[in-house]
Formats: C-alpha cells, sequence, structure tokens
C-alpha cells in the first residue's frame, strides 16, 4: 500500500460520464432527486463495505467526519469530487467499524503504556502530535484493510488519495525540496506524504529510519489502535531524541553566528514560512533559478500560500475536519433529506432503444408532502378516505372468515400417513391402517393497485378511486393472507431548484404497503394526493415491475389498474406509439403470472377500443359512481379457496 495507483472516475458505470449534467437540468437547476438517489447510494455503500448500519448523513456546508457512530460528509457532488467523496465517506465508516475510539478516552495513560510521558504531564503540543502521529499511522492501517477486503471499492480510495495526497502543488513540493529543514513541521510534512509516489526518503535526516519504524509495506502487520498507537509513540520518541539534540546544536550555532556578526549591523536573511490560505490545485513555478537550497527560499507570498493550503488540507483531512463549501441551500438540504427518507430512486426504463429516467417514491410520508407540492397538496381534505374506511371496515366483517382453518381427518384408509392408532391390527388382515388431514384454507393474495393520477383525474375520478382502494385496503387489514399496495403515477418535474425542466419525469408514489404500513397512515396522509401531470402508463408499470414481483413472494398478484385516459407520450417509446409499448407491458406483466383487473373511468360513452387494446378484452368501462362495486368484486374474489 505504499503507493496508489489512480485511475478514471469510478462512477462511471452508474452515473454517467458527466456528473454535472446527472444533477443539473437545462437551466442549471440541481436536480435533487438524482442528489438524493446518490447519496443514498453512498450511503449503501458504506454498510456493505462495513458490515454494519452506520448511518451517513450529507450536509450542505461543514465539515466531513465521524463521531464514532455516524458518518457525517459536507460537500457537494459533482464530477471532480464525488468519487472522493464516496472514498472520504468510506473511509469514515470504516473508522466506526474498526478503530477504538476508547482509546482516546484516556490518552495519558494508553501513551504512558508506551514509553511516553511516565509522570503523567505531558503537555497539549506533545499530545497533539502524538494524535496526529496516531491518525495518520491508523488511517493506513484502516484503509489498507478495506482496500484488500473490499477491492470493488479500491477506485474510491483512490479518487480520495488522489485529492488530499497527490495535489499537484504537493508533488512539486516534493519534487523539488521545498520542505527539508529538520524541524518537527517539516517532518510531518514528508511523513504524511509517505503515500506520494513523489515522496524522497533523503531530504531529512532521520525520513528513512521513520519510513522503517511505520513500515507501510507490512501495515497489515498492525492488528488493532493500540497497535497503531504503538507506532505512533515510537515514532514520536524517535523524531522528539531527533529535534531535541538538533536544538541543541543550532543554539550553540546562533551563539557564534552572533559573534561573528558584521560591524554594519547586518544579519543573516531568514527563511520564514508565511502563514495564509490559497487554492491549490496550480503548480509552484520556480522564481529564479539556483540549486535545491536556493528554491527553498525562492517562493512568493503566492506560490508559500498555495503551498500552505494544501497542507492545511492535508492536516484537515487527518483531522476530521475536511472543509467543504456545500451548493444546497438550507431549504435545498431539507427536500434532499425528504427524497431520501422517502426511498426515492431513479429507475431508468428502456423502451427498446431509448432509456429514459422515471421517479419511484417507494414510502409516503408527511415530510415528502410538504416538500413536493407539485404533487401532494398542502391541505388535507379526506371525507372520500374515511368513507371507504367505513365501506371496508361492513366488507372486511364478511373477509374475517378467512381466519379460520377447517381440518377433516380421514382414517381407515389404503393410502396415506399410517394411523399409529391401527398398527396393532396389521396382524388380523386390515391393511387400512393409513389416514389423511386435508386443512381448508384461502389462497394469499398479493393485490397491487395503481391509480391513475393524471390531471384529467380530478375530482371525483381520483376521490371514488381512492375510496375503493381504501376499502380494499381496509377489508384486508381485517383478515389474514391478503397483502395490498396503493400507488399513484403521473408526470411531474421533481426534485430541482428552481425552473421547470423542458420535460417532466413520470413518477410513481407506492402510497401504501399493508406488510408495512396501518390503516392509520391512509387516514393521515392520503387527504393530501392529488392529481398532477399527465398519463405515463406503461413507463410507470416497467418502473415498479421488479418491486411487485419482489413483494409477491409466492402469493397469488393481481394487478388493479384505475385509469380515465390513454397513454402520454414519453420518449419514442422504442419506436412504439405509447399504447403498444403499454400492451407489451401488460403482456409480460400476464407472462410473469400477474393477472390484471383494467377499469376505464368515464362517465359513460366513451371508447372502449384503445383501453381493451392495452389492457385486453376484459377491461372493464366503469362509472365513478360505481367504484364500490370493485371492491365489492375483489372481496368475492378474497373468499376463494385454495385447491
Amino acid at each position: 500500500m505504499s503507493v496508489f495507483k489512480y485511475s478514471s472516475n469510478a462512477s462511471s458505470w452508474w452515473l454517467g460520464n458527466d456528473f454535472d449534467s446527472e444533477f443539473q437540468n437545462e437551466n442549471n437547476d440541481v436536480d435533487l432527486t438524482k442528489l438524493a438517489s446518490t447519496q443514498r447510494a453512498i450511503a449503501n455503500f458504506v454498510n456493505i463495505v462495513t458490515g454494519q448500519q452506520i448511518p451517513v448523513e450529507f450536509q450542505s456546508r461543514g465539515n466531513s467526519y465521524t463521531d464514532g457512530s455516524s458518518v457525517v460528509i459536507g460537500t457537494k457532488l459533482d464530477g471532480k469530487n464525488f468519487d472522493p467523496t464516496v472514498g472520504l465517506a468510506l473511509h469514515e465508516g470504516s473508522h466506526i467499524a474498526h478503530t477504538n475510539f476508547g482509546l482516546l478516552s484516556n490518552f495519558s495513560a494508553n501513551v504512558a503504556m508506551h514509553g511516553v510521558n511516565p509522570n503523567f504531564d505531558m503537555t497539549q503540543r506533545t499530545e497533539k502530535i502524538i494524535k496526529d502521529l496516531l491518525n495518520w499511522i491508523e488511517d493506513r492501517r484502516i484503509d489498507y484493510l478495506i482496500y484488500k477486503t473490499a477491492p470493488g471499492y479500491r477506485m474510491y480510495y483512490e479518487s480520495m488519495y488522489k485529492k488530499y495526497f497527490c495535489d499537484k502543488v504537493i508533488d512539486k513540493a516534493l519534487k523539488e525540496k521545498r520542505k527539508c529543514k529538520e524541524t518537527l513541521d517539516d517532518y510531518f510534512f514528508h511523513i504524511i506524504n509517505f503515500t506520494n509516489p513523489n515522496r524522497d526518503l533523503t531530504q531529512l535526516e532521520l525520513l528513512q529510519e521513520i519510513w522503517d519504524i511505520i513500515d507501510l509495506k507490512n501495515i497489515h502487520r498492525l492488528q488493532s489502535t493500540t497497535d497503531a498507537l504503538e507506532v505512533a509513540c515510537t515514532v514520536y520518541k524517535r523524531l522528539a531524541k531527533h529535534l531535541e539534540k538538533n536544538e541543541e546544536s543550532a543554539d550553540n550555532n546562533e551563539s557564534t553566528l552572533e559573534n561573528n556578526t558584521s560591524a554594519d549591523g547586518g544579519e543573516s536573511e531568514g527563511n520564514g514560512e508565511s502563514e495564509g490560505s490559497g487554492e491549490s490545485g496550480e503548480s509552484i513555478e520556480a522564481e529564479g533559478s539556483g540549486d535545491d537550497n536556493d528554491k527553498n527560499n525562492s517562493l512568493s507570498p503566492r506560490q508559500q500560500k498555495m503551498l500552505d493550503n494544501a497542507i492545511n488540507k492535508q492536516r484537515q483531512f487527518l483531522n476530521g475536519e475536511q472543509k467543504k463549501s456545500g451548493r444546497l441551500t438550507k431549504a435545498q438540504s431539507h427536500t434532499v433529506k425528504a427524497i431520501k427518507e422517502a426511498g426515492t430512486e431513479i429507475v431508468s426504463v428502456d423502451l427498446g432503444g431509448e432509456k429514459i429516467d422515471t421517479i419511484v417514491i417507494k414510502k409516503l410520508t408527511k415530510n415528502i408532502i410538504n416538500h413536493m407540492p407539485e404533487i401532494f397538496s398542502s391541505r388535507s381534505s379526506n371525507t372520500h378516505v374515511m368513507k371507504g374506511i367505513r365501506l371496508g371496515k361492513m366488507l372486511g366483517k364478511k373477509l374475517q372468515i378467512r381466519n379460520e382453518e377447517k381440518t377433516l381427518k380421514s382414517t381407515r384408509l389404503q393410502s396415506g400417513k399410517i394411523d399409529r392408532r391401527l398398527i396393532s391390527q396389521l396382524g388380523y388382515d386390515n391393511s387400512n391402517v393409513f389416514h389423511k388431514i386435508v386443512t381448508d384454507r384461502y389462497k394469499d393474495y398479493f393485490i397491487h393497485i395503481s391509480i391513475d393520477a393524471s390531471g384529467s383525474m380530478w375530482g371525483e375520478k381520483l376521490t371514488e378511486s381512492i375510496t375503493s382502494a381504501v376499502a380494499i385496503a381496509q377489508a384486508a387489514s381485517m383478515t389474514s393472507g391478503i397483502r395490498v399496495q396503493i400507488s399513484f403515477r403521473g408526470t411531474a418535474d421533481l426534485g430541482t431548484s428552481g425552473s421547470w425542466q423542458i420535460r417532466s419525469k413520470c413518477v410513481t408514489v407506492i402510497a401504501y404497503d399493508s406488510a408495512k404500513d396501518k390503516m392509520t397512515k391512509i387516514k393521515n396522509l392520503f387527504g393530501h394526493i392529488m392529481t398532477f401531470g399527465m398519463t405515463p402508463e406503461g413507463v410507470a408499470f416497467k418502473s415498479i415491475e421488479k418491486q411487485i414481483i419482489q413483494d409477491t413472494k409466492g402469493a397469488e398478484c393481481i394487478f388493479i389498474n384505475y385509469s380515465d385516459g390513454y397513454p402520454t407520450h414519453m420518449g419514442n417509446h422504442g419506436g412504439q406509439d405509447p399504447i403498444r409499448f403499454t400492451r407489451n407491458v401488460i403482456k409480460q406483466f400476464r407472462e410473469s403470472g400477474m393477472g390484471i383487473i383494467s377499469y376505464f373511468i368515464s362517465n359513460g360513452g366513451n371508447d372502449l377500443s384503445k383501453f381493451k387494446d392495452m389492457y385486453g378484452n376484459d377491461a372493464q368501462d366503469i362509472d365513478p359512481e360505481n367504484m364500490f362495486q370493485v371492491s365489492r368484486t375483489m372481496n368475492s374474489k378474497f373468499l376463494e379457496k385454495s385447491k
């Protein structure tokens, strides 16, 4: 692990090559849904690599650090910073999994065990030096462990190291021997850049010895934070003794210089380092010419600031103080948080030659309602919701028979399982000693109800559809063996920071899942659901196909569709018209074992031909006022017994 090799963007295979365009639309607004999705992916990476459920939080501004139980990343996500941010999250998360933070709680005693500060009078300066050395050595130990055990994430680590430890200004400082004084500051500069390919162990007297003590090539020998502390203390003791000796020698030389000062009062020109900060990334251009020692004295104030800034960035990394400036406002940060809490995903739908991104909100929450005014109403009107609950309770009473199982045992049969009570009769030429037990039970069902929430469904069509779906959910909640999901579909421009995009995206909201939610969620949140956008149909169905198949889990799957129109143009549908594409999706649903029940909600007189072309000849035309009949029909089906 002494040297890292650097590669191109590690995330290009799942985010594309142009990161900035992924997170920004045509109007340069930040796509917050994409940002939330990638942030959640980073958090998943941390959990996978560490094998622990470690919380990962993202701040619009502030530092990146770990407090021992969670990871906080304060950075923006774009092409330049994305891979290093993933690496940083993995780095901080790995410390939670493998670093003993308790060792720092009684640091003086632990240091004393390794021969430092036996009198327990350690100064703050000494403690800071040893902690800095420990941080760097522990980083190498942890990063090597993850680097070797999780090779699929190596490029993220490489990008992180390239950002923090292979800045161009650092490279040039190492090549041109800028930091070559026998001082603690210069020693620490070289130590923390041991991983840089441009390191030169001859630049300081003790560098080779320190390199041998740390022994990066065999860093895996360190099995714990305690082992890392022992190495840090060994380095400190050797370094402190060396620098103390040099200081004594310098004092003697200074006395000699004072005696030899010229009569005109001239002094030897100093070589102090100027303070300040500046932007790194530029290379240091040497001013003038001369040998290496001359170069040490030839930095302009601007160049010195560049180097100081790069060194400061490295020290901040070691201390968990990576300062980043975010590009999200406080309101945008809250929106991203709401999007992540709702499990929002960007799902790419293949149209057969063209892929388009769709948005799937997997969990309806109050927070997502508050931050998505495009698809949810701030006011709640739940008269139609309570109506569905009342109707569902009436139906649910009939379904309670599903909770009963009837068992019939038939005995004295010629085949089946042996009835132990009849074994004694085998000696009396009675061979009918078998029995069978038949349990009469009902089918298990997985019901997914998809409701068209496009603008044309406004008013009675939507409210009656919700009433019907809620009645089914309420009835199913009063018995066993029936799982109900309710989703809404439409189109909207979600998650941007300002202007509308040129083309809206298909949005599917999984608003209720009886396997995870209680009916109180429907009571409290369904009143906020309103119509939004156009009719995506097949594209929306395709975006949740895998989720439905996964959730079915062996039960009989029924897909119920409420709609009042035909699909809107979403992309080119691979050269197909939207109706044909939807028909093919429904065909795939049937082939996977789903039963399809589709209702064309109208006020009568509408042409059903196109609707049946998509959903089959059994698709039904239904008036909004008769939506309760759907619930009754489903109730009858729930009482079918398994064969």
